[in-house]
């Protein structure tokens, strides 16, 4: 063949081939002198273009490069209450320039703070109230680079109306108000000047621990929120509890300041049982405290009214001791009763002292002083038959008018407060003799077969004598205004066998024939409304 029909084929060849592979596609120039080995097809394409198809291909390849933000775990390292901030701190590797917190409201998200650190105080709006948050880190240009899951924060409420019960001499129940936001509790004891320990967690507004006699303990209840990132605490409620005996017959000369911190100590270690508030001031200011033992609500009360004569304090001293043995006796049973539901259905309402300045007066200045701080004898002052009469001197005197004084007030306001709502009777205490009195000479049946019983249960106790010998004026008494104006039963007892001031060596004893009295009086008036 000739070198001309040989280069025709080959030229015809080679423009088949490439129709074939470049179907549809407009033919280009012939191949360039000098690049051999470089197609047609190849060569038709400027430097720096790309097909369509290459276009899709590089743009699904940079978003399939495209990072997702890193998550990162927050931790909860503690609260602070008073400033009602939570501390926080995370780990991020990156090279994040600063975090945003974050708070959800509602549907939006609101930042709260920014930093540049690894941690942060966070700012709770309420106690007890939850809010949610995230926290997100960017880089020097403001890009996300990631986040936290979202998180819940709160802090418990401070824990409040904390008290103490002793249940016997080992055991003592906690108890107080729940908290706002607490998903459980922490009890810590201290012991005398010992450091607190963690006795228990609960889920109750509650607990019951042991404890050793003569000992003196500090308990706190710590409120707790599990966070899911870490526990926060809440500010604590604290309380003293003295496992020892409270009221002392050791001494003769037991006085206002003495019964007033033992009451309040009664009402620390049996708060589920007594409690006490104020009705009124002596003349010199001092409190006049009205201690309730039992059901606040029962319909039943006995009154209990000591010491309106100011030498005759024994009286407080034993009505102390018998409030403290119904106390430390509260849920057991004692002469065949469960005390728990005798208080339940009658409780006890007492004056331990009427007459806080008398005894004052007696106790530093003149021993036999009987009346209150201006002379006037109480038991003469009340709206009975009143009638001015006696001298200051002779411990005799009336006072100006009825209820001039206001010990006597104070007296007549708890009395007619406990008469509207409730089925009332009266037990007096003075010294001394020994006796009961019981009598009464009016018309109304009911009231005199009350105060009969009321005589009969206390004689029987006691073992005291009847005092229908013992003489006296009924001008301006209690009991006599009691049974005869309001139409309460009443009966009055007398303790002690030697002149008052009674001596500090029958206390025991008149406690030991006393310590029943009230209860057996209590039993008998809850089972007269059954």
């Amino acid at each position: 063949m000739k070198k001309t029909s040989m280069r025709a084929f080959f030229g015809a060849l080679t423009l088949f081939f490439g129709i074939c592979a470049g179907a549809g596609t407009a033919p280009a120039a012939e191949n360039p002198a000098g690049q051999e080995g470089v197609s047609w097809l190849a060569a038709a394409v400027e430097p720096g273009e790309e097909t369509a198809e290459n276009e899709s291909d590089a743009s699904q390849g940079t978003e399939d490069s495209k990072e997702e933000p890193a998550h990162f775990a927050v931790r909860a390292e503690g609260a602070d209450p008073n400033e009602k901030t939570v501390a926080l701190t995370w780990d991020f590797s990156s090279s994040a320039a600063e975090y945003a917190v974050l708070c959800r409201d509602e549907e939006d998200w609101t930042e709260v703070s920014r930093t540049a650190e690894t941690a942060a105080a966070v700012s709770v709006k309420k106690f007890g109230v939850l809010s949610v948050y995230k926290i997100c880190a960017y880089d020097n240009e403001g890009n996300l680079l990631g986040e936290s899951a979202e998180f819940s924060l709160l802090i418990p409420k401070k824990t409040g109306g904390l008290r103490a019960t002793s249940q016997s001499k080992t055991k003592v129940r906690l108890c107080w108000d729940k908290s706002d936001g607490a998903s459980a509790y922490g009890v810590y004891v201290k012991k005398g000047e010992k450091k607190y320990s963690l006795a228990d967690t609960v889920k109750k507004s509650q607990i019951k621990l042991t404890v050793k006699e003569n000992e003196e303990y500090q308990f706190r209840v710590v409120p707790i929120f599990d966070s899911g990132i870490g526990v926060i605490e809440g500010t604590y409620g604290q309380i003293e509890f003295v496992n020892r005996e409270v009221v002392l017959l050791d001494h003769q000369k037991y006085s206002y300041q003495e019964m007033s911190a033992d009451i309040k100590a009664l009402c620390r270690k049996y708060s589920d049982y007594v409690t006490y508030e104020s009705v009124g001031q002596s003349e010199q200011g001092r409190e006049i405290y009205d201690v309730i033992l039992g059901n606040p609500e029962a319909i039943n009360t006995i009154l209990v009214v000591s010491t309106l004569h100011g030498r005759e304090y024994i009286a407080t001293a034993v009505c102390m001791k018998q409030l403290e043995y119904y106390l430390q006796n509260y849920n057991r049973t004692v002469d065949g009763q469960k005390l728990s539901d005798v208080f339940d259905r009658c409780n006890v309402h007492y004056i331990m002292m009427a007459n806080p300045d008398g005894v004052t007066i007696s106790q530093k200045t003149d021993a036999k002083w009987k009346g209150n701080a201006n002379g006037v004898n109480l038991n003469r002052n009340f709206p009975y038959k009143f009638r001015r009469a006696g001298k200051v001197k002779d411990n005799s005197y009336s006072g100006a008018k009825a209820a001039s004084e206001s010990e006597t007030k104070a007296v007549i306001a708890l009395t007619k407060k406990l008469d509207e709502t409730r089925y009332l009777a009266v037990v007096n205490y003075h010294a001394m003799g020994n006796i009961v009195f019981g009598d009464y000479s009016g018309k109304n049946t009911s009231l005199k077969n009350d105060i009969r019983q009321m005589y009969q249960i206390a004689r029987k106790t006691t073992g005291y004598r009847d005092a229908r010998s013992y003489g006296g004026s009924s001008n301006g008494n209690y009991r006599e205004y009691l049974i005869y104006n309001l139409q309460i039963p009443s009966i009055t007892l007398e303790m002690g066998s030697a002149p008052c001031p009674v001596p500090q060596y029958q206390y025991a004893s008149a406690f030991s024939k006393n310590k029943l009295v009230v209860l057996r009086e209590a039993v008998w008036l809850a089972e007269q409304e059954e």
